[in-house]
Order: C-alpha cells, then structure tokens, then sequence
C-alpha cells in the first residue's frame, strides 16, 4: 500500500522552479507538510518491508472526538496504532511537555496519544474486535534525541528501536478474522482533516514558467535536450539520467494540477516544448480524452484524489480568488 501526497503537497511541488519564490508563510508551511509526509512514507515502507498485512494510513473517526491515526496495523493480537514524528535534533520533556531549546512546543503530544488511544478501545469495544489495543508514537527521524522520562507517559519507539516493530506486526495467520476487521475500521473513515487546500497564493497560470523538469533536482531542462529519439537523457544540472517519457508525462500532469482544468494539445505543445507528435503520442496513451476535435482536451489518468461525490478519477480544481480545496 502506498500513502498518496496530499494536494497541497502536490501543487507547491508543481511550483517549484516555476515561480521566482513562494510567500514565506506558504514555504514555512510546505516545509513542516513535507517534513511530517517523508517520516509517514518512510514508515510505511518499513511496514512493507516487515510484511505487515492489514494496515490503513490516515484513519479519521468522526463518532469519538474526531480521532485520526496515522496508522493502523491488524494483527493476530492487537490493533496497534503508531503516531508518527519526524521531528529533529534534541527534544526535552520536563513539565509535562515536549519542547526544543529554539522554544518550539509539542504541546498535545501526551493528550494527542490518550485520546487516541481511549477512542481505539472505545471502537474495539463497541464492535466486539476480539483484538488488544496497543498505541506508540514512533519518532522516525535518525536526529531526533529525546532527553527526560517522557517514556513514563506513553510506549515510545525512537529510529534505533524501529526493528522491534517486525515482532509487533507480522503476525498475520488470521487472515479472515484480520480482513474483516481492517474492512470494519475502513468502513469507519470518515475525513474531517482538510489536508487538500490550496491556498490563494495571487499566482497567475500565464505567469508561470513553462518547460519540463527534473524529476529528481525539479530544475527546468534544456528543451533542446528533449528532441532525441533516445528512450533516457541526462539532466544537465543533477547529471540524473531520467526516462524521457516519464518527465513529459510528469509536466503534462503539473500543466492540469496549476491550469485548473483539462487541457488542449496546443497548450500541451507551449507548457513543454515538445513537437506536437510526441505530445499527441504521449496523450493518447496515458491521459484521459473528452470532447471532439477542436475542442478536445486532456485531463491525467494517474491523479486519484476523491471528489466530493467519493468517486475516484481526474479532479477539476476551480480557479479563481477563492480557496480552491479537494477531499482526499
């Protein structure tokens, strides 16, 4: 299973390089999404890798004080629930709360853990899960140094102590009693967490710098560097050797996501550069099609986020000076 980044994530992504700077306030915000995105994608993969089973990644309950966890894992035992930190440097714990020596403050750490931790039993409880409940919060990052008895308040596992999760969740011999109930707590996801909003940041569409990037350094390639037949090329600034269709693709998704809207093989042809018969190549095969000769446009296969209606597919996002917000 792999965790998705949320639109927010997505769109400053598509920005980068396309645009001179970013609003402090927007880039201090991206930072701390992007941190907290990195130490839940590193953790899923360690859940990949020691072959857990059934787990879901951004439970949100409405019924007991709208609860999200991170993640939940179903095993023969418990339902675990891991709270993940990707926070860095050193952290002290004296007072009851979590702080740095910069003065940043975890101040609903402890809360966060027990509310979580209480609405889980509440559920197992009320749905008749044969299962224990067990909670850790997981502090991800290699950096981070916890300093004080904070372990006293709630199971602590830190980046050295991460091997000690395979034990915890690779039991998995009850397959049918462990499917039914990773579909019940499923059933139960019901987002109240609005993590897909992009914010008005006053950027015209017209205005942004067109090409096809990197998709390892994101730095706009050399347009000459496109017209080859040969399947890979070389970024000129990373020395990255990159799949030549799959940064088309990629700037052809980014052209949707900052447009707002489908877009025509013209327009396709301006945003990246490319001759008009590689693009139409390119849009035939991966992109969904709609309308009819010259009004035709293109819209992405690959962007799954759920509109308001649950149903999955491409995503229209309404431009305009109002905030522009899609559900997960």
């Amino acid at each position: 299973m792999k965790i998705r980044k949320n639109l927010f994530l997505t769109y400053i992504d598509a920005l980068q390089n396309r645009v001179d700077e970013l609003p402090e306030n927007i880039d201090e915000q991206y930072q701390v999404t992007k941190q907290g995105y990195e130490g839940e994608k590193a953790f899923a993969q360690i859940l990949e890798s020691y072959g857990a089973e059934w787990w879901l990644y951004d439970l949100q309950i409405k019924n007991y004080n709208h609860i999200q966890f991170d993640f939940v894992v179903i095993t023969d035992d418990a339902i675990i629930q891991f709270e993940i930190k990707n926070y860095t440097g050193d952290y002290y714990f004296e007072n009851h709360k979590l702080y740095r020596s910069t003065g940043f403050v975890s101040k609903d750490l402890i809360n966060q853990y027990e509310v979580a931790q209480e609405g889980l039993k509440r559920i197992v409880e009320k749905y008749k899960l044969k299962r224990k409940v067990e909670s850790y919060v997981v502090f991800i990052h290699p950096t981070f140094t916890l300093h004080g008895d904070l372990r006293s308040r709630m199971n602590i596992i830190l980046k050295s102590e991460v091997h000690k999760i395979k034990d915890m969740v690779s039991q998995n011999f009850k397959y049918e009693e462990n499917k039914w109930i990773y579909c019940k707590l499923k059933s139960l996801h019901e987002p109240f967490l609005n993590t897909n909003q992009i914010p008005n940041l006053n950027i015209e569409y017209k205005d942004l710098k067109r090409g096809v990037r990197c998709t390892n350094c994101r730095k706009l390639i050399r347009v000459d560097e496109l017209f080859n037949k040969r399947k890979y090329l070389k970024c000129h600034h990373c020395k990255k050797a990159l799949n030549r269709t799959n940064i088309i693709i990629q700037s052809l998704e980014e052209l949707y996501l900052l447009k707002g809207a489908p877009f025509s093989v013209k327009e396709a042809e301006i945003w990246t550069g490319v001759y008009r018969s590689s693009i139409k190549r390119i849009l035939y095969k991966y992109f969904i099609r709609s309308g009819n000769r010259k009004s035709t446009k293109y819209g992405p296969i690959k962007i799954n986020y759920r509109s308001r209606n649950g149903k999955y597919g491409p995503i229209k996002i309404i431009t305009g000076p109002e905030t522009r917000n899609m559900d997960r």
